[in-house]
This record gives structure tokens, C-alpha cells and sequence, in this order.
């Protein structure tokens, strides 16, 4: 049989030969393609690509020290970054024992102590009450950024720390800021939301409520506050934000160290006003031996106190610590010093 008069095994032999020379000419052209180091081994890491900008590698870069470093805020504002305050020692128990300032003050003296509520938040008001002669008290509030730099800072002017805890306010159009304790919360919660708010800073001797005049009055809430300072060795100082607080009623059940606030610097925010406050603290103090006022870092206080905190010794008072107060109130009234 032919295939348009060409015998089939002609085709076949045809075929084989042009499959063949395709198979010759392939292998042909992928040696003559490759290129010249096909053979060599891969023993390294691929090599980087090229025109890739790489960012620059950041060296020598110091740690804060004692004095201090300057970062910078996307504000521009200036921030301290300061080391974190110095662990207990360990022969203390509690931290109001490692943490308390020593006070000079001699026994047969009235004394004064200054707390500064609401630290931290607005860092450069706090920064210029650290700045004032002390030993103050300042309580730092308990969502403040930076809070160890700024317990290491204040205690390196001299002053002693509180942890300012927000509480729920009577009023629920204030708004106490993150970490508040309400009502609402049952008892776990109240514990995991009060170790929130301390667990991740130290060096302070206590606390005291930020607003609180609705969450101070709830007795059963305010027992396992106290609980918890009882296990952690801190005071608590009630800011009487409301007369009545179940502060001092629930301390003295449970053991805690407790004092109150006797004198508002600045509740009406006026130089005259805080001045006669001022004046009515020292009064309180000759009358009884000791006075607690609290205030805060507003301007017209800051300017007041920068004033007002040189002229006590000639007076014949004497500025203290809260934890000197606790001492002297605690001996007066026969107790012995719990912490």
C-alpha cells in the first residue's frame, strides 16, 4: 500500500530521523544557554536583590541613667525616661515600710502634709509639682503614662508616692478614666482591675480614690479593696470625696493603715480661695498636731505652694510625708503601726 505513492516505511524512517535531530538540537541549545557556574554548588544564601533601599541600622544608643534621658513626644512635648524605682529591700515586709520618705521633723512639732492628686496625666504640670520643695506627697494617677520614671524622679526630689485610684462618681456624667472601680463589678472583677491598675509600676506607700463618691459608699465593694491592700501592705488614705465614705469604717475592720483627708486646697480654684485653705491647714495643724490637705496641679496651686511651702519652719510647722502622719496619728491614738 503507498501513501500518495510513498511506501509507509519511508515515513516511519522519516519520522524517526526528524524527532531525532529536534532531540539533538534541544539539548544543543540549552548548553550553549546556561550560564558559565551551572555546576557550582549552592552554599550560600541567595543574593540580595538589587536597587533595594535598606533602613539604617541604629548603634550606640544610650541607655537612661540616673540623670535621665530625653525622649520626644510626636507632641513635641519633652519626656523624662527615668530607671524604674529600686526593689524593696529585703528585710522590709510591706511596701509602706520600703517605701515610706523619713521625716526629720522633730516630735514636739506640728506637721503638714501636702498630697498632689491626679499626677502624671498632664506631665508638664506634674513635672513642675515634683519641682516643688518637699517632702511632698504626690499621687500618681493610675493610668498616667511613664509611671516609673516618674515614681523614680519624685522620689529623687525628695517626695513620697501614692497610687491614685479611680473610682465610680456619684455623678455619671464624670468620667473617672480608665481602670475605675464601679458597683457594678462582683468581686473577681474588682480584684483583676485593681492589680491592672498596680501590678506593672511600684515604689508607692499606698492608695487614695480618685472621685469615688459613689463606689466609697458601697461597703461590700469597699471590702475587698481593702482585702486587697491588707495582702499587699499599703495604706489607705479615703480623699472624702463624699461624707459618706465607708473608707475608714472598712480599713479599720480589715487592718489597713487608713487615714483622711482633713483640708481641699483647691476644690474652688481661685488664689484667694487656696490661700485661705492653705492658712486653715496650718491652723488645723497647731490645733492638733497634724493636718492632711490634698490638692492638685493646677497653676493657681503650684503658684500658692511655691509660695506658701518655704514659709512653714518659721512658722514653727514642719512639711511631712502621708506615712510620717500615719506614725504620729497612729501614736496618738494608741494603736500600734500596722504595715
Amino acid at each position: 500500500m503507498r501513501w500518495y505513492g510513498v511506501r509507509p516505511g519511508f515515513l516511519i524512517a522519516g519520522a524517526v530521523a526528524l524527532l531525532g535531530f529536534g532531540v539533538i538540537f534541544g539539548v544543543a541549545l540549552d548548553v550553549a544557554t546556561r550560564p558559565n557556574d551551572v555546576s557550582a554548588p549552592i552554599t550560600g544564601p541567595a543574593p540580595a536583590p538589587k536597587n533595594i533601599t535598606r533602613p539604617p541600622v541604629m548603634t550606640n544608643i544610650p541607655a537612661p541613667d540616673n540623670a535621665g534621658s530625653i525622649l520626644q513626644r510626636p507632641t513635641g512635648e519633652p519626656l523624662r525616661a527615668w530607671p524604674e524605682p529600686k526593689a524593696a529591700p529585703a528585710d522590709e515586709k510591706t511596701p509602706l515600710l520600703a517605701y515610706a520618705v523619713p521625716s526629720n521633723a522633730a516630735a514636739e512639732r506640728p506637721v503638714i502634709a501636702i498630697v498632689i492628686d491626679d499626677m502624671g496625666v498632664d506631665r508638664t504640670r506634674a513635672l513642675r509639682a515634683i519641682d516643688l520643695p518637699g517632702p511632698l506627697t504626690v499621687s500618681l494617677m493610675t493610668y498616667a503614662d511613664g509611671l516609673p520614671g516618674l515614681v523614680t524622679q519624685a522620689r529623687e526630689h525628695g517626695h513620697e508616692v501614692m497610687a491614685h485610684l479611680p473610682m465610680e462618681p456619684l455623678d455619671p456624667k464624670e468620667n473617672p478614666g480608665p481602670g475605675a472601680l464601679t458597683i457594678k463589678m462582683d468581686d473577681g472583677t474588682i480584684q483583676k482591675v485593681f492589680a491592672a491598675d498596680l501590678d506593672s509600676w511600684k515604689g508607692y506607700v499606698g492608695i487614695n480614690n480618685h472621685m469615688g463618691s459613689k463606689f466609697t459608699r458601697d461597703k461590700a465593694r469597699m471590702n475587698v479593696v481593702m482585702q486587697e491592700l491588707k495582702n499587699r501592705g499599703l495604706l489607705w488614705l479615703d480623699s472624702k470625696t463624699i461624707a459618706g465614705s465607708a473608707g475608714l469604717e472598712t480599713a479599720r475592720a480589715a487592718n489597713v493603715p487608713y487615714l483622711e483627708r482633713d483640708v481641699f486646697l483647691d476644690d474652688i480654684d481661685t488664689a484667694e480661695e487656696i490661700k485661705k485653705q492653705l492658712g486653715q491647714t496650718m491652723a488645723l495643724a497647731k490645733a492638733r498636731g497634724t493636718a492632711i490637705a490634698i490638692g492638685h496641679p493646677h497653676d493657681l496651686t503650684l503658684a500658692a505652694l511655691k509660695q506658701w511651702l518655704p514659709t512653714l519652719e518659721a512658722n514653727g510647722v514642719s512639711l511631712v510625708p502621708i506615712s510620717e502622719i500615719l506614725k504620729r496619728r497612729q501614736s496618738q491614738t494608741k494603736e500600734t503601726p500596722r504595715g
